[in-house]
């Protein structure tokens, strides 16, 4: 019984380092919530330390994961690599193609 805890105990922290690597990569980090032109809530945001910033993104990034990995049963690895090759391989080479047009033709806003 304890190894097999143990494994679940190691599954959830390795959820929780990758949820806090892409809250640093891709959601700032320990930067606090500006919205432009909201000086007042962007002035209370600067209130909230930096580290409960970091920690508020990994956890709400944490329950996202957990929230998707127990709503999806277990998909065996044919339905997986199916999915993988059928639908989200070519949702990403358009996201690849649409972001070179942005780029290329300055379309940022």
């Amino acid at each position: 019984g304890i190894h097999f805890g143990f494994f679940y105990l190691a599954e959830y922290l390795n959820l929780f380092i990758v949820a806090g690597v892409a809250s640093l990569l891709f959601f700032g980090g320990w930067m606090p919530l500006h919205i432009p032109g909201w000086d007042a809530f962007n002035n209370v945001m600067d209130f909230i330390p930096s580290t409960l910033w970091f920690i508020f993104k990994a956890v709400a990034l944490s329950f996202v994961i957990i929230w998707f990995k127990w709503t999806f049963p277990r998909l065996r690895i044919d339905q997986l690599l199916s999915l993988e090759w059928k639908y989200l391989l070519p949702i990403n080479l358009a996201n690849l193609v649409l972001m070179v047009i942005v780029v290329c033709y300055g379309l940022h806003f």
